[in-house]
């Protein structure tokens, strides 16, 4: 429990730099804002995750009423709430999609480092099991519910030597996870204030990586548009994430279509002219709409969200930084990438590129 909630939302890196953003976690967040919580339930009580301290503090007695799939000495809750004031401070009315977004990630980070460690998962998003295990400490806590994933050890322990990169592979395990997660975590990041990269490709063995990671996302609901600039061995072009696979849409640069859909308050919104490639993650929003009403819009985030995660672990795998920029036309992108009218949209853009060295002196943070 002590690796699985530092790799999923532990503080990883230390920014020294005067006026800078100094704590970095494990997931990215809005200016470092930081809206979630982790909260452990097991059946003798609530204990929120404290990252600062690395510590568990009790929330509340046991909460009743809630149904465990394995046996109750074994099975656990990880809940996720978000405090939205907290990144309202700085972006106002915009503070929900980005804490939703937070949120997905944050489940996908959980569902992540949890198949690294052997545990088995059950994502949930049902909001009558997600009310139930909030309703002990929720009502005075300020905090919105968002999602949970319940967790069962595993048939045996873990192998020697650091517990993340040494998680036991069962027959049938379908999650991805690289064998060296606990140091790709670690040198995961965001890139300086203004996403600037260096002209250097992705290699295709990123790509194969990035088509595993998004077959085996705890949450399927999405699909993933791809436009590659640069890659080494496979052709420039726009890519659609389909049945586990890329596949190829339309072949040349895609750096025309990245400027028009990059737009912010009319201007362009980062150098795509240097960003190797733009993955876009698409919902099915009239479908989420029409079958959950107001809650499609946690549902759709927590799905995509989580895997967006898996992108930035993709891309810090290899070497490169992978940005989640909220700077696009959203109807252009529906347009362009050719997403179904009225019932597609884009909810994730991230930008993989080699992030060029910041002002900032950032140092590892290790417990």
């Amino acid at each position: 429990m002590s690796a699985l909630l530092h790799y999923s939302y532990g503080l990883l890196q230390h920014d020294l730099t005067p006026g800078g953003w100094p704590l970095h976690r494990a997931v990215a967040s809005a200016r470092c804002r930081y809206p979630s919580e982790l909260t452990l339930i097991t059946p003798t009580g609530a204990l929120r995750f404290d990252p600062l301290h690395h510590q568990l503090t009790l929330l509340c007695a046991a909460v009743t009423g809630i149904q465990y799939t394995e046996h109750e000495s074994t099975s656990r809750f990880i809940v996720i709430t978000s405090r939205f004031a907290r990144t309202a401070r700085l972006y106002g009315d915009y503070a929900p999609r980005l804490c939703a977004q937070e949120a997905g990630m944050l489940l996908g980070a959980v569902h992540l480092v949890a198949s690294a460690l052997g545990l088995r998962t059950r994502p949930g998003q049902d909001q009558k099991t997600l009310n139930d295990l909030c309703a002990p400490w929720l009502p005075s806590a300020g905090e919105h519910p968002m999602g949970y994933l319940e967790l069962a050890r595993p048939p045996r322990p873990p192998k020697t030597g650091s517990p993340v990169d040494a998680g036991p592979q069962r027959p049938g395990d379908r999650a991805w996870h690289p064998p060296d997660l606990a140091s790709v975590l670690r040198f995961r990041h965001s890139g300086a204030a203004i996403f600037d990269p260096e002209p250097a490709p992705v290699t295709r063995e990123l790509i194969n990586d990035l088509e595993a990671a998004l077959a085996t996302a705890p949450l399927g609901d999405f699909s993933c548009h791809l436009l590659a600039r640069s890659v080494t061995d496979l052709a420039p072009g726009h890519y659609v994430h389909v049945e586990g696979r890329l596949r190829q849409v339309s072949e040349g640069d895609p750096l025309a279509l990245l400027e028009q859909i990059g737009q912010s308050e009319g201007r362009v919104s980062m150098n795509f002219r240097s960003t190797a490639c733009v993955a876009y993650l698409a919902v099915r929003r009239g479908a989420a709409v029409a079958r959950y009403g107001d809650d499609a819009f946690r549902r759709v985030h927590l799905g995509a969200g989580a895997a967006a995660h898996l992108v930035c672990v993709v891309a810090a795998r290899h070497g490169l930084t992978a940005r989640v920029h909220n700077g696009y036309d959203a109807a252009t992108a529906e347009r362009l990438l050719g997403l179904m009218p009225d019932e597609e949209t884009v909810i994730f853009q991230v930008a993989i590129g080699a992030a060029r060295p910041p002002a900032s002196f950032r140092l590892p943070v290790v417990f």
